[in-house]
Formats: structure tokens, C-alpha cells, sequence
């Protein structure tokens, strides 16, 4: 069943494709996103730019406006700090560089997730792990699929728990860059950095405004304030350390395109309603900063 936008002028900043974990090609994303009456969306892939070509040009058939993305899996103990870049240039090659390397600790990693699922009885391939992925990034969520598909796990959910999250049997941690090294390259590409989904910092309230201060102080000009993982708590709590920091609110569903997480682009879990004139606004951010 497809849900469409209750408003014509509705954005989506925080979405995947199959170049990195979600279900959809590209331009499949951008159809999707036509179909469901959406002005705009960011492609926003983990650690890769590779799907970007093929969402702006699959813009300009469907008429929908499409954000170069990229979100960034920054190192930060104990807890997740992804940092998202919106209007990048793709083809800067001090991002590309950065964003290299950042592959190149996943797949130091995948190898290391393989041996230990096979070390706990789970006879997994890298060729069943592998042909899930389109092209990009391999990820986690294609070891949950592939587990799901073995029956090894029922859900994604459950392969996380068990296998793959931080805590499961096979969770290995990960090489990452800095998060201020994520925030200069988004600006040295022309872009415009926000923390994602913040609660993920796993701090308490002070901490986390802390770090909010520290990131911006580094050149991060938004923060994810909307979004399915904040509860009304977190969202306000958020915004107010965005407000006292002179950072823009940003919001995304971080759509996958899985029927079973209860999240749809453009609404997240129904209710949300992310308008066009903030899209404006980070414009006016980023020629604001260039004059």
C-alpha cells in the first residue's frame, strides 16, 4: 500500500537505496518518491555517493527535486554519530577520498563479522552475504538478510539482537573517521553537515548538548530534530539545543524501503510533515556562507 503525502510541498531529507542498505535502486527511490506526492528528497547513503548520478537524473523524469547526500558513520565510542551531508558535490575528490577509507574499515569488518558467525555455527558465505548488495557499500543489514534467508533469524530485528548489534555474538566494532573530518569534507564539497538522529550519541541530556556544541564548533550546521527515533521528549530537548546554538532543524524519515520496519518516506511512522521551505532555508544557509 502506498502513503502519499497529505501536502503537496512534503520533503523527505534522510533516505537509502541499494547502493548502501536499503531495498530500492536509485532511481527506484526517486519513482517512489513521485508516487507518494513528495517535492524532495536527499539520497543520503552510508558512506557512499555511488547512487547520487542515478537519483538526479531520475529527478528530472519524475519531477521531483533530488538532494545530493551522503551520511557519514563518524567514530564515537559507545554510542553511533552519523553525520549527514546535504547539497554535496559528488565529485569532489577530497569526499571521495574520505569516503574510501571509510569502506575500506567496513570490509576489514565484514570479514571479521563472517568468521565469527562461522566460528558460532552459522556457515555463511561471503558470496550469499555479497550477492545482495546492487553495487556500494555491504553492510550489516545484508548479513541480516542473508541470516533471515539461511533461517537462521526470523526478523532483521532478530539477527541484530543476537548476531550483529553491538552486543551480539558476531558484533565486531569498526574503523571510522573523526566527525570533524566527516563535517570538512561535506563543507570542502560544497555541502551542509547535520547530525543525524542525535539520541543514537547515547549520552545523557548535558553530554549530548555538549557534543552538539563541539560538532558545531567544528562546522556542523544542522541538527535531525524530526525524525521516526525521537520520541516528542528527544525531538523538543533537540530542537531547543539547536535553537541555542543558531543550528538549522532538519528531518528525515532515514527510509529503507522495508515493509516491516512501519516507516514510509515522506510520513515515518504516519504523522511526520517536513515542508519545502526548510529545503529553502538550508539554500539560504549554504549562499549565506559562500558571499
Amino acid at each position: 500500500m502506498t502513503h502519499k503525502a497529505p501536502q503537496p510541498d512534503l520533503v523527505d531529507l534522510h533516505v537509502h537505496s541499494s547502493v548502501s542498505d536499503g531495498l530500492l535502486a536509485p532511481r527506484e527511490v526517486v519513482r517512489h518518491a513521485a508516487e507518494v506526492g513528495l517535492r524532495a528528497i536527499a539520497l543520503t547513503d552510508h558512506d557512499t555517493v555511488a547512487g547520487v548520478g542515478e537519483a538526479l537524473a531520475a529527478g528530472k523524469v519524475y519531477r521531483v527535486e533530488v538532494i545530493p547526500g551522503v551520511e557519514f558513520s563518524a567514530e564515537f565510542e559507545e554510542g553511533a554519530c552519523h553525520i549527514l551531508g546535504y547539497f554535496i558535490d559528488h565529485t569532489n575528490q577530497d569526499l571521495l577520498d574520505l569516503l574510501h577509507e571509510v569502506r575500506e574499515g567496513r570490509q576489514s569488518r565484514n570479514l571479521k563479522i563472517l568468521a565469527r558467525l562461522n566460528e558460532l555455527g552459522v556457515p555463511l558465505t561471503l558470496a550469499e552475504v555479497s550477492n545482495r548488495v546492487m553495487e556500494g557499500v555491504l553492510t550489516r543489514t545484508h548479513f541480516a538478510a542473508a541470516l533471515m534467508a539461511r533461517g537462521v533469524v526470523k526478523t532483521h530485528q532478530e539477527a541484530f539482537d543476537k548476531y550483529l548489534g553491538r552486543g551480539g555474538a558476531a558484533y565486531v566494532s569498526r574503523r571510522r573517521v573523526m566527525p570533524a573530518d566527516a563535517i570538512r569534507a561535506i563543507r570542502s564539497a560544497g555541502g551542509l553537515a547535520a547530525l543525524a538522529h542525535p539520541r543514537q550519541l547515547n549520552r545523557g541530556a548535558d553530554e549530548t548538548d555538549e557534543w552538539i556544541g563541539r560538532l558545531a564548533a567544528a562546522g556542523l550546521e544542522a541538527v535531525e530534530t524530526d525524525t521516526p527515533d525521537h520520541t516528542a521528549n528527544y525531538a523538543r530537548r533537540f530542537k531547543a539545543a539547536a535553537e541555542r546554538l543558531g543550528l538549522l532543524q532538519v528531518g528525515g524519515t532515514d527510509w529503507h524501503g522495508r515493509d516491516d520496519a512501519g516507516i514510509h518516506m515522506g510520513l515515518g511512522a504516519g504523522a511526520m510533515t517536513i515542508h519545502y521551505d526548510l529545503v529553502q532555508k538550508m539554500k539560504d544557509r549554504l549562499a549565506a556562507r559562500d558571499r
